[in-house]
Order: structure tokens, then sequence, then C-alpha cells
């Protein structure tokens, strides 16, 4: 017969290998507290997927003939479609493909691509097309501002495209770098009518000349002698000189070079979107993570490159953050610990004052830790993240972890006033008997709150 004196000599003789669980659970806990990815939000790929087009200043009536109703005919071929929304502007369009939420994205995102391919030789050839399924991964995680007080805005640019970008690449989680604002470099050309008469020289000969130069190509091997040399055809422009020094034409008698008849003059090209800084014309770095990097760490690795950066970038020049999308989890983050030590604080005061028991105060401040420990274990096992979803549901749910432990004290030291001679095995026996129902309907209507969520497999379902 199992008496009550044989099950406290149990625990008794067997608290060491009860301890060394609770130890494995906090250091399985805090082992997965190291491993788990943070982010803003979980990782949820849409049922949308964005095409964008782009043919430089096309007019709008003629940009929705020629590219945004082939394109939502071809689009509308895709499987699983439920609706097309577009919008066209002047050189350029927008097409949002919404998809149904039971199909694969990633195999509808492939058979949009192949319809699109379809259709290009009916479409200008100028045209770019670029098709991005929706994800929290595709919004910036941080940006940075790239500023100067005595730099042009085509200077800013370049530094951000051939300095800034490929430096801030080198981190380990980075998906891609933007570089937003600035101006291009163009060569403007003011041709003389007279002195193209003269030469014989007409518009169209320099087309065709400036658009035959500008390029860099292979020209094969060459052999010499046991050594293989690559030899390459140079033949870009860097410089205002080496535009004016092109050649158009060549008769034997006389080489007339672009500058023989026209002016070059170095202008910023028109940009429909403007960046100011701090009161000036800036550069904006938009940093964009991979699916799977963590937010936090990779947020950190990011602000020493920066420090790097700033080292070797010219001293006229700044780099300043604007945004970090990391602030945001640390400060859920900081919440869930601060209601951590808050939650304990309040529950050992209230078990100290009302229970007049340091024991009872010491099997709650056991009992949470490990609770959190455990819920850690499950998260990471299941591939969840650190998420504003996630970490409002552990701040949310260590209130009803307190409260259960308080009331559950609370009715064992009641039981015992009430029952002073019984063995405490016993006392703790009815008052777990006592409680059982409530807490098992109070857990479970908490549970059913969310049985709408689950069984949904749509937006909200898949946050929740």
């Amino acid at each position: 017969m199992i008496t009550p004196e044989k099950i406290r000599d149990s625990f008794i003789s067997h608290r060491k290998p009860i301890s060394l669980i609770l130890a494995i659970i906090v250091m399985g806990g805090l082992f997965a507290y190291s491993k788990l990815q943070t982010s803003l939000f979980p990782e949820i790929t849409f049922p949308k997927i964005k095409i964008i087009a782009d043919e430089g200043l096309q007019p709008v009536n003629k940009m929705m003939v020629t590219v945004t109703k082939p394109l939502e005919n071809a689009i509308k071929q895709t499987p699983g479609l439920q609706m097309v929304r577009s919008t066209t502007s002047r050189g350029s369009c927008e097409i949002s493909a919404y998809m149904s939420w039971d199909v694969d994205i990633d195999q509808s995102l492939t058979k949009l691509q192949a319809n699109i391919d379809q259709i290009k030789n009916d479409l200008p050839a100028d045209v770019s097309i670029t098709t991005a399924k929706m994800n929290p991964s595709i919004l910036p995680v941080s940006g940075y501002t790239l500023e100067s007080h005595s730099r042009s805005a085509i200077e800013l640019r370049q530094l951000a495209t051939y300095t800034v970008k490929p430096f801030l690449s080198q981190v380990d989680g980075i998906s891609e770098i933007r570089v937003i604002g600035g101006k291009a470099k163009e060569y403007w050309l003011t041709l003389n009518k007279q002195k193209m008469s003269s030469l014989g020289l007409t518009p169209d000969i320099i087309n065709t000349t400036l658009s035959t130069t500008n390029f860099v190509k292979s020209e094969g091997y060459l052999a010499d002698y046991k050594m293989l040399y690559l030899t390459v055809t140079d033949a870009t422009i860097n410089a205002k000189d080496q535009l004016e020094n092109l050649v158009i034409s060549n008769n034997r008698k006389r080489v007339v070079r672009l500058k023989d008849f026209s002016d070059i003059a170095v202008q910023e090209s028109i940009e429909y979107t403007r960046i100011n800084a701090n009161g000036q014309d800036g550069v904006l770095i938009a940093v964009i993570k991979q699916p799977d990097a963590n937010l936090v760490s990779l947020s950190s690795d990011m602000d020493d490159k920066v420090a790097q950066l700033q080292k070797i970038l010219p001293h006229d020049v700044s780099i300043k953050p604007y945004y970090e999308q990391a602030d945001f989890v640390q400060d859920s983050i900081k919440s869930v610990s601060d209601s951590l030590w808050i939650g304990l604080l309040l529950a050992i005061i209230v078990a100290i004052i009302f229970l007049r028991s340091i024991k009872a105060s010491a099997v709650i401040l056991i009992t949470i830790p490990i609770t959190l420990c455990l819920s850690l274990m499950v998260i990471y096992g299941i591939g969840y993240t650190f998420n504003i979803m996630t970490l409002g549901a552990i701040a949310a749910a260590l209130g009803l972890i307190i409260d259960d432990a308080i009331v559950v004290v609370e009715q064992i030291h009641r039981t015992h006033e009430e029952h002073p001679k019984e063995h405490p095995l016993k006392l703790v026996k009815t008052a777990i008997d006592y409680l059982f129902p409530a807490m098992i309907g109070s857990s479970i209507s908490t549970i059913v709150i969310f049985i709408p969520f689950f069984v949904d497999d749509r937006g909200c379902g898949c946050l929740f």
C-alpha cells in the first residue's frame, strides 16, 4: 500500500534526479533562447505576387496598351488566381496578383513568370519586368542616409553604388542593399547643324556610333610561346574628355571627333523620387535581410560594419541610421523581461503578505522560470521565431501562470488552516481536487478564444 510517508520518502530519495531534470530544463531553455531567430513579424508568405514593369518615360496611355494589358492577360492564365489589380503611371506599371490561400505560392510564382516569358517578344524591347512574392523579408530591416554638405547628388549616388553597397553586402545574412535617391550622371550633347552639314554627318550616323561604343567585349585568346593571353576590348566611357574624343568618322583624310561639331555638358538625370535628409539632398541605403537571418544579430553586425565604413568614406561624407527594425524586437524582449520580473516580485509579495509563507514564495519563484524555459524549448522545437506575436503571447501567458500559481498556493494554505492536523500530501490533494475543475475551465476558456484563428488558414490565422 502506498502511504503519504512512502511518497514523501520517494521524493526525498529522488531529489537529485529531480533537481537534475529541472537543471536540464533550465539549460535547455537558455540554449533555445540563444538559438532562436528574431524578427519583427512571423515569416508568413502572403498569397500575393507583385509585378513591376518599367519602360523609361513612356506615356500613360501607350504604357497601358503596350505593357499593362498584355501583362494582365498573361497573369490571368495562372491557376489559383483570384484577383488582379494594376496601377499604371508614366513609364511604369505595378500589378498585384492575389492568389488563393490554399495554393503553393512558389509554384504560382513560377507559372506566372512562365506566362510572362511567353509574351515577352510582344512587349517593347526596352521594358524591364520584376516579379516577387510578398512576405516580410522583402521589407527593409534598417536604413541609413548618406549625407554631404559639399558633394553633389551625382557623387553621392556613385559613392553609394560603388563603395557603400559592396562594403555592406559583406555582412552575413544580407540579401540585398538598395540605393534610393541621388542623381545619375548624364552627358548632354548640343549639336551644331552647320558643322555637321559641312562634315557630311547626320544625327543617325552619330546615334549609330554612340550605340556601338561604351562596352567591354572579349576578343578571345592570343597564344605566344607557351603563354595564353585573354584579349579584351574596353570601349567604356568614364569621363567627359573620353566622350569628346570619340571618333565619329574617319575617311583617311580627316578624323572627326564628337567635340568637333558639338558641345558636351555633364548634367543630372531627371529623377521622380527626391530624398531629403536633414534639410539637404541625400541618398538612402535600405538593408534587406535573408528570410532565415537573425534580426538582432544582423543589426549588431551592421552597426559594426557601418562604423568601419565611416572610416573609409571621404571626410565630408557621413552615413547615419534613420530606421532600425531590431529596436522594436528588442523593446518587445525588454517588455517580456520586465513583465517576468515584475510578475515574480508581485507574486512573492502577495504570497508573503497574505499567506505569510516563505516556502509558498519559493514555489512561485521556481514554477515560473521552469514554465518559461519549457515554452522557449517548444518555440524553438517547432521552428517559431522571436517576433511581436510570440513575445506578446509569452507576456500574456506569464500573467496566467502567476495567477494560477498564486491561486493554487493560496488554496493549499487555506486548506491547511481549515484542517491543521491533516497530512501535507492529503492537504495538497484536497486543494487540487477542489481547484482542478475551475482551473480546467479557465484554461479551456482561454484556449477556445483562439480556435477560430487556428482553423482559419488566411491572414489572421497565419499570424496567430
